[in-house]
């Protein structure tokens, strides 16, 4: 089966954008993986970003809270990362010139044989060299 690792940029168009072309790529992903087509992977540390996202996107605190509930309940199976993900996430952001965020998704797709999904252009330009990854347009 095919293993993808999203991104809070994946989430966050998902929620938040109103580029309709984006959504519907998005929702291709999210409907195989709740038909059990495809598998969906991120770190723990996607619904916190997401959260802030949402925070800083959303101006009426109730809405940011049902959009925060949604994304909490799409099907995306967490992992949590190991010191060897961290540390190799830290060793590549250095070397491409990117945070320790970004590259940390990238770096557990690689681990989980998987394919890195992200709507962050300017991460992908940096990193598409390391092969794995997949821009969302």
């Amino acid at each position: 089966m095919k293993k993808y690792v999203v991104d809070a940029s994946v989430i966050l168009t998902e929620v938040l954008d109103s580029r309709k072309e984006l959504s519907d790529s998005i929702k291709k992903y999210l409907i195989s993986a709740e038909k059990g087509k495809i598998e969906l992977y991120s770190s723990e540390f996607l619904k916190m970003e997401v959260a802030n996202g949402i925070r800083f996107n959303e101006k009426d605190i109730s809405k940011a809270r049902k959009i925060l509930r949604i994304s909490l309940k799409l099907p995306i199976k967490f992992i949590l990362l190991d010191p060897a993900i961290y540390e190799e996430s830290l060793s590549i952001s250095f070397k491409l010139g990117t945070t320790v965020y970004d590259t940390s998704y990238h770096i557990l797709a690689k681990a989980q044989n998987a394919t890195f999904l992200t709507c962050d252009e300017e991460y992908y330009k940096k990193a598409k060299s390391l092969g794995d990854i997949e821009l969302i347009r």
